[in-house]
């Protein structure tokens, strides 16, 4: 075996992981005159992600700030809003903008595949200055005098590199996360997630689709012409022992309301993937000359949609306090301590509303209710949709009321 690598000139910053929120937070600051360096264990091609392929409104902002949105405008696909069906057959139809809105200013959303998503941010990231590692498996993070060591496997061999500062942007299985801190699975949110690629299936073609089923639901997102994302999320419980969960889900979903019928003709165009369990948080989010982004901080559950657009926030918040507070030295603590607290204040009233959400859809009644109010309300349907769609901060104080009476008081009255 070879000698260690000892690790070369120590690099300002090290992001480890390529995806949205790395390769984002690697553009911002290599665009800021650091020297950046992305880690990225994938060797020839980013690899496909278990994701709805849905960016909320909310996401384009941030793209537009990135420089990335004309590019991906062109091959993604609008969506004007949801579509959200109970297994009573209620159904929503609520828009991001209003019907009298002038066309130049209406919001949407936009179908993505992650296969055009992530290598269009990746290469954003070089084309920014970030210098890149590809096939490089981190084993390990820690401190290393006043700096940082990543240390891993590359080519067969073992190597480590050095840093003033280490971005944990490596995912739900985050290396970086579990060294900087304990990861917390929820306590009892425990499901399981499968999409899949289909053809042949009846779908909106200006919409993503939700289907409530008994506690458990499942997405439709047009992708492309002819092509949908099937995605399904049920309780791990809920799944045969020994048996394939992918088989487990697929069933799940030619089963559910208002959604079998749609898949009685559907083709699988590519093999169906999953992941699971879903929801945890990192409970520290930044150390000494060590921080998180996107999944590695935390993720809790897809029925809002907050993963893509929580993963580009994070990278801009991060960024943002990095250059605020670096010095020759590295980050202030103070600046990356402040990331923390910032990054709470973000997400935490998403991920409540959330987990109240959950908590109504695991009673199909009370979820039939939250409906048929909706639907009645097409001022509150308007404003569940924009925070659902990152467009608002989620604490109108209505929103909240509905949210909570939702979990915790029986089942609404039509």
């Amino acid at each position: 075996m070879r000698s260690p690598d000892r690790g070369g000139t120590p690099r300002d910053v090290v992001v480890v992981g390529a995806g949205p929120a790395g390769s984002a937070v690697a553009a911002l600051l290599a665009r800021s005159g650091l020297d950046v360096l992305v880690l990225e264990k994938a060797v020839d091609r980013l690899p496909a992600k278990v994701c709805g392929e849905y960016l909320s409104p909310g996401c384009l902002p941030l793209l537009r700030r990135l420089g990335a949105l004309p590019s991906l405008r062109e091959v993604g696909r609008p969506l004007s809003g949801m579509i959200l069906r109970t297994a009573s057959g209620r159904v929503l139809r609520a828009t991001y903008s209003a019907a009298d809105t002038p066309p130049e200013r209406r919001v949407h959303g936009l179908s993505l595949a992650r296969a055009q998503l992530d290598p269009a941010l990746f290469d954003l990231a070089v084309k920014s200055g970030a210098a890149v590692e590809s096939g490089f498996q981190v084993r390990d993070v820690h401190p290393e005098g006043p700096l940082v060591a990543v240390a891993g496997r590359l080519r067969g061999c073992e190597v480590r590199r050095q840093a003033r500062l280490v971005v944990g942007a490596d995912g739900r299985h985050s290396v970086v996360a579990r060294r900087l801190g304990a990861v917390h699975r929820h306590p009892w949110l425990d499901r399981m997630a499968l999409v899949a690629y289909v053809t042949g299936v009846e779908r909106d073609e200006e919409s993503a689709e939700v289907f409530l089923g008994s506690d458990r639901y499942a997405i439709l997102n047009p992708i492309a012409a002819g092509l949908t994302n099937v995605g399904v999320v049920a309780n791990r419980r809920d799944l045969p022992s020994g048996e394939d969960p992918r088989r487990s889900l697929w069933a799940m979903a030619r089963r559910m309301p208002g959604l079998g019928d749609r898949l009685r003709d559907a083709r699988i165009a590519a093999p169906p993937r999953c992941v699971g369990p879903l929801a945890y948080r990192a409970t520290v989010l930044a150390g000494r000359g060590t921080l998180l982004v996107g999944d590695a901080a935390g993720f809790l559950d897809p029925f809002t949609g907050e993963g893509i657009c929580a993963a580009l926030r994070s990278a801009e918040l991060a960024a943002s306090r990095v250059r605020c507070g670096w010095t020759p030295g590295g980050p202030r603590p103070e600046a990356l301590a402040e990331y923390a607290r910032e990054w709470i204040r973000e997400f935490a009233p998403k991920f409540r509303l959330a987990t109240h959400l959950q908590r109504a859809i695991r009673r199909p009644a009370v979820a039939d209710g939250l409906v048929a109010l909706l639907s009645r309300r097409p001022g509150l349907a308007a404003t569940f949709l924009r925070a659902a769609g990152d467009l608002v901060p989620p604490r109108d104080l209505s929103l909240w009321r509905l949210a909570t009476s939702a979990a915790r008081r029986p089942p609404f009255r039509d």
